[in-house]
C-alpha cells in the first residue's frame, strides 16, 4: 500500500471515502490471497506453488518499500523502465541503498509464510466457504476492470487492481520498450534547409544527475567547477535551465528528439525524428561515445549513430576517444554520454582522486569538471562547439538526493563552450536568464550545423513528463 501514497494523502481529505474503499478492496484481496495459499499448503506438491506466489508478493513489497524509503514516492512506469533498462554495473553501484529494504523484504516474506502456515493448521478447511474466499483475489480484479471500463471511471483509474499491483506498471514499461525499439526500423526524411556552413565539430555532452546548485559556476560556495569557471567568458550559460523529465530514460529521449511530452506515452515512433538521424542526413558523421552501460531506450537512439562505442572506466577515458574522432577532417556530430554524478557518486571517482574534504557528490562534480578541462584543452584550437546539459537534477531532502518529480529535480546545468576557430557568427557568449528547457538542445544543434532551425519549438511550452508518463505544465510541479 505504501506504493500508493495518494491513498493516504486523501485519507482525511475530500476523497477519503475513495481511499477507504481502496484500502478495503486491497485488504479483501490480500486476505483471500493468504487463504488461497493456505489451501495450497495442505498438499506437499501445491505448497511449492504457494511459496513461489508468496515470494513474488514479497518482491512486489520490496519494490514498494524501496521506493518509499529511497525516493519517498510510489512506484510508477518511469521507475519500471529504469529497472528493465538497468545493467549489472548500475545495479551494483546502487546496491548500498537497498540494504534496509532487503532486510524488510525477508521480514515480510517470513511473516507471510508464517501467516499462511498458521491459517493452514488452525483456520482454513477444504470446504466451499474457504474455496470461495480463496478465489476472491483472482476474481475481483476482473470485476474491477469491467466496472472501470463499462460502468464508471471509464478508461481505468488509479486504483489497486490486484495483489501484484506493480504488474501493470511493468506491462506498460515493456510495451514502451517494444515500441521504442521499433524506431530503429523507421528512418525519417527530414525537411531541412542548409543556410550556411556548419561548425566542424558539434559535441554534445550529456551529464548525469548533476545539480546546478552544487556547481560553483552557478554560485555554489564550494569550488566544485574551477576549470569551467575559468571558461565562463567563452561560454553561453543558461542560468535557469530545466530538464523535461526527472529520470534519464525519459529526459534524454526528449532532449535528443522532437517528440513532445504529450506524445511520449503513445507516439514512440516519433523518437526516430532525433538529432542523430538529422545529423546523418545533414552530412555530419555521427559518433556516440559512452561510459554508461547501454540502456534500451537511449541505446535505441544511440544505435542510429554511424559510429558508436561504449568504453569502460572512469569518465576521463572518454577523452582519448574524442581525440581520435576529431583528427578526421570532416563534419562530425559527437555525443558523449558520461556517468557524471550517477548514484553512487562515491563510485564515480578514481582511487587516486583527491576529494579535498568534499563529500562524494560534490567531489563527483569536481571530477566531471576535471574531465571538462581535458575536453576543452583538446578542442581549444579547433572549430568545435561543446553543448553540455545534465539529463536531470536531484532533490535534496535531508541528507538524501532523490529522483522525484519536483522543480528542484529539474534544475540542471546547461552551457555552450566554443573552440578558438568557431566563426564569429556562431560565437554568442554571456548569460541567458530566462527559463530554458533543455529540449532546446535540438534546434540549437541544428543551428550549429548550419541548418535553418524552427522558429518555434517544444521547449517554449515547457511541458514536463512525470514519472507516471503523464505530461503537465512545469509550473504545476511541486517545489
Amino acid at each position: 500500500m505504501i506504493s500508493f501514497p495518494y491513498i493516504f494523502d486523501n485519507l482525511f481529505g475530500p476523497e477519503k471515502l475513495d481511499s477507504i474503499r481502496n484500502i478495503f478492496e486491497y485488504g479483501i484481496m490480500f486476505c483471500s490471497f493468504l487463504v488461497f495459499n493456505a489451501l495450497l499448503f495442505k498438499n506437499r506438491y501445491t505448497s511449492v506453488i504457494a511459496v513461489i506466489l508468496c515470494l513474488l508478493l514479497s518482491i512486489n513489497f520490496l519494490i514498494s518499500v524501496s521506493c518509499f524509503l529511497i525516493y519517498h514516492s510510489g512506484f510508477n512506469v518511469g521507475m519500471a523502465i529504469s529497472i528493465l533498462e538497468s545493467n549489472p554495473d548500475e545495479a551494483m553501484s546502487m546496491s548500498y541503498m537497498f540494504i534496509l529494504p532487503g532486510i524488510l523484504f525477508f521480514i515480510f516474506l517470513g511473516m507471510v509464510l508464517y501467516s499462511v502456515n498458521y491459517l493452514k493448521k488452525n483456520v482454513v478447511k477444504i470446504d466451499a466457504k474457504f474455496i470461495i474466499i480463496a478465489l476472491l483475489w483472482l476474481i475481483l480484479p476482473f470485476g474491477y476492470h469491467l466496472k472501470h471500463t463499462y460502468v464508471s471511471n471509464k478508461g481505468g483509474g488509479r486504483m489497486i487492481k490486484n495483489v501484484y499491483y506493480h504488474l501493470s506498471d511493468f506491462n506498460t514499461a515493456l510495451n514502451i520498450q517494444r515500441d521504442i525499439n521499433e524506431i530503429k526500423k523507421n528512418i525519417p526524411v527530414f525537411n531541412i534547409k542548409k543556410i550556411q556552413p556548419g561548425i566542424e565539430n558539434v559535441i554534445l555532452i550529456i551529464g548525469e544527475s548533476e545539480r546546478k546548485q552544487n556547481m560553483s559556476l552557478y554560485g555554489y560556495h564550494q569550488k566544485t567547477t574551477p576549470y569551467t569557471d575559468q571558461q565562463a567568458q567563452n561560454m553561453m550559460i543558461f542560468d535557469n535551465a530545466v530538464s523535461p523529465a526527472g529520470i534519464t530514460n525519459l529526459s534524454v529521449p526528449l532532449m535528443l528528439s522532437s517528440i513532445h511530452p504529450d506524445e511520449f506515452r503513445y507516439r514512440y515512433d516519433k523518437l526516430s525524428y532525433n538529432i542523430i538521424n538529422l545529423a546523418n542526413q545533414t552530412g555530419y558523421n555521427s559518433f556516440w561515445l559512452s561510459t554508461q552501460a547501454s540502456a534500451r531506450g537511449i541505446t535505441a537512439i544511440a544505435s542510429m549513430s554511424k559510429n558508436k562505442k561504449w568504453v569502460n572506466g572512469y569518465d576521463e577515458v572518454i577523452v582519448p576517444e574524442l581525440e581520435k574522432v576529431i583528427q578526421k577532417k570532416e563534419d562530425k556530430f559527437v555525443v558523449l554520454h558520461i556517468m557524471g554524478s550517477h548514484p553512487n557518486p562515491c563510485n564515480r571517482l578514481p582511487p587516486n582522486w583527491n576529494s579535498e574534504n568534499l563529500n562524494c557528490y560534490d567531489s563527483s562534480i569536481k571530477y566531471t569538471d576535471y574531465v571538462f578541462n581535458n575536453i576543452f584543452r583538446t578542442l581549444k584550437n579547433t572549430n568545435s562547439v561543446v553543448i553540455y546539459a545534465s539529463d536531470h537534477g536531484l532533490k535534496l531532502q535531508g541528507d538524501k538526493l532523490l529522483h522525484i518529480d519536483s522543480k528542484e529535480s529539474t534544475q540542471v546545468p546547461f552551457f555552450v563552450w566554443y573552440g578558438d576557430k568557431v566563426p564569429a557568427t556562431y560565437r554568442i557568449t554571456g548569460h541567458e536568464t530566462k527559463q530554458t528547457q533543455t529540449t532546446y538542445i535540438y534546434p540549437l544543434i541544428m543551428k550549429y550545423m548550419g541548418l535553418e532551425a524552427p522558429q518555434h519549438y517544444k521547449n517554449e511550452g515547457n511541458k514536463y513528463l512525470n514519472l507516471e508518463m503523464r505530461s503537465l505544465e512545469y509550473e504545476k510541479l511541486p517545489e
